[in-house]
């Protein structure tokens, strides 16, 4: 009997190409779009039961996903598909995103960040730069103190597992308001106020949706403790920017840990701010480079191939996009 196939719509380098091969050998054919004639890839189009992309649309193009009529998934690579225009894309088929695919090194970045700020490693730099040293002013205690976590899924617990690994308290947001892990608190969306006015750092891990884009602005942002640290992991649409630069200007022992941010060259083709962020000496940046750790595309890669294994077992992927993710 012959094996599903499941096309792979770009060209990717060799350790990647291993990891899908890894995974899926013995289950299905794997093919990569461009190594095919043309004749052989509008063959492969229709017969494809699963698709492993970055960004289908892109990647394949409308007239190649109209010939996908057996596909049954699309397998996006990315954690985050909010970049994503549905209407293109074909309705038979369900798109599945990545989620936690870069949890680990993200969750490095946070706790990284998040000392940096506490700590206040980047201000004081500055100062003694100028010639200050203040060596009895005070810097946050992170053993003992809460972090608040909006986006309680495979990104947001492996960040609690290294922020309670700190001493951290964990509360956490997610759809259901319930987790099997222990936590201090679990709640959904309607206990954000909550959490941001506990939260002595409060980490954005959560996707970009119509009911998260703009979550965050000056009403919630005045709640948090005068000296919290945000970290924004996750997409800078989910926190107004004109409203965070107003606080950050009038709240000067707050820190906003940048990593994700409105315009960025991945999205939209450039990078651009509204205001100076980065002149604030209570901002600390980083150019969304969280999951770009040696092997991390290739353990994103396997992540992927093993929904699509899923799948074509007959299980239910993990992480179909529902109503809620599609953006546009």
């Amino acid at each position: 009997m012959a094996l599903p196939l499941v096309l792979v719509s770009h060209q990717p380098p060799a350790p990647i190409r291993d990891a899908f091969l890894g995974v899926l050998s013995g289950f299905a054919d794997v093919l990569f779009l461009p190594d095919l004639s043309d004749k052989l890839q509008q063959a492969a189009l229709y017969n494809a039961r699963a698709v492993l992309t970055y960004h289908p649309i892109r990647d394949l193009g409308a007239a190649s996903l109209k010939q996908l009529k057996n596909c049954g998934l699309l397998q996006c690579l990315t954690a985050g598909i909010d970049y994503l225009s549905f209407e293109e894309l074909p309705d038979h088929i369900d798109v599945a995103y990545n989620a936690g695919a870069y949890a680990e090194p993200m969750a490095e970045h946070v706790a990284a960040m998040a000392l940096a700020a506490s700590k206040r490693l980047a201000g004081e730099h500055r100062l003694m730069k100028a010639g200050e040293f203040n060596q009895f002013v005070p810097t946050k205690k992170i053993s003992g103190a809460t972090c608040g976590i909006l986006g309680y899924g495979e990104t947001g617990r492996e960040v609690a597992n290294v922020m309670r690994a700190l001493g951290m308290k964990i509360q956490a947001i997610n759809r259901s308001g319930v987790t099997e892990d222990v936590v201090d608190f679990a709640g959904t969306l309607d206990d954000v106020d909550q959490v941001l006015t506990a939260s002595d750092v409060f980490v954005i891990t959560i996707a970009l949706t119509k009911k998260t884009d703009s979550l965050i602005r000056a009403a919630q942002l005045s709640r948090m403790k005068s000296d919290a640290v945000l970290v924004n992991v996750a997409r800078g649409e989910i926190v107004d920017e004109d409203d965070l630069y107003a606080h950050l200007l009038s709240h000067p022992n707050f820190t906003a840990c940048l990593e994700a941010w409105w315009i960025e060259p991945v999205r939209h083709g450039t990078f651009a701010m509204k205001y100076p962020f980065l002149d604030l000496p209570n901002v600390i940046a980083s150019p969304h480079n969280s999951a770009m750790v040696d092997g991390a595309l290739v353990v994103a890669a396997q992540r992927g191939a093993e929904n699509v294994l899923r799948f074509l077992k007959g299980e239910t992927p993990h992480f179909i996009a529902g109503d809620d993710l599609r953006m546009t």
